[in-house]
């Protein structure tokens, strides 16, 4: 009776067991098909969300960046705008200050045209017409009864160049009397201004007159009148004595500056 009992246990628990194995294969079964149907899945998803995360963390980082250069490009469009219509502003100064010169510079040299006609024709009455241009300082002159003559193409006293150069000297020092903003150089050094004074005729005639405008400009008393001191080399005598004029005839034993090179003719 005790084997049968025992022998009756053993089987249960051998049924036990197996139901038990069963039930563990069951689960066995069960948890492998549950990885393979959920879990496996599920990491491959998760590894693709992480994956997918890094790349949007990544690109979370770029964008903030831009977000940054965004706001900056912002702020200096709005800067731009501002920084464009100063420039306009500014422009538009410079413009109106550019033909404000121009116009200053025009009314100058219309100005110093008159005075530099005037002075012309106290040394050649035949002028009838004198213009500088205010762009580059050229001067155009016309007699009367002949054509306009350019700069090079005037002749006067054997020297034109210098007969323009000091009558537009000349001009320019009425000009800075008339206007004291005009700088008037201080110093006019001229090599035989008065050429043609020991010929005789119109050359000879020319050259004293061009004699007396320096002295009239030397000797200018008025109360808007310039300094001015003249020193003109000639290479004949004058005709006839100038009270105004201090005459000095250089030579071996009197050559005017103490360092002046010594010369044989």
């Amino acid at each position: 009776m005790r084997r049968t009992e025992a022998q009756s246990a053993s089987d249960e628990a051998a049924k036990a067991l197996a139901d038990a194995e069963a039930a563990a294969d069951q689960a066995l079964n069960a948890r492998f098909r549950f990885e393979e149907d959920e879990l496996v899945p599920q990491r491959r998803a998760t590894r693709g969300l992480e994956k997918e995360a890094q790349q949007l963390g990544g690109e979370l980082v770029q964008l903030k960046y831009r977000l940054k250069d965004a706001a900056y490009i912002t702020a200096q469009e709005q800067n731009l705008h501002a920084y464009k219509e100063m420039k306009e502003a500014a422009e538009a100064s410079r413009d109106a200050a550019v033909g404000a010169h121009q116009d200053h510079r025009k009314s100058l040299a219309q100005q110093w045209s008159q005075f530099f006609l005037a002075r012309l024709r106290q040394i050649n009455p035949a002028v009838e017409s004198a213009v500088i241009d205010p762009q580059d300082f050229t001067v155009r002159i016309r007699e009367k009864n002949s054509a306009v003559k350019a700069f090079h193409e005037s002749s006067v006293a054997g020297s034109p160049k210098a007969v323009i150069n000091i009558v537009m000297l000349l001009a320019l020092r009425d000009l800075g009397r008339a206007v004291p903003t005009v700088c008037v150089p201080p110093v006019l050094i001229v090599d035989s201004p008065l050429t043609g004074l020991g010929a005789g005729g119109i050359d000879q005639d020319t050259g004293i007159r061009l004699l007396d405008t320096l002295i009239d400009a030397a000797h200018d008393s008025s109360a808007t009148a310039l300094d001015c001191q003249i020193i003109a080399t000639l290479n004949d005598p004058l005709p006839a004595p100038k009270p105004a004029v201090r005459e000095i005839h250089l030579s071996e034993g009197h050559r005017y500056f103490d360092d002046a090179p010594h010369i044989d003719d």
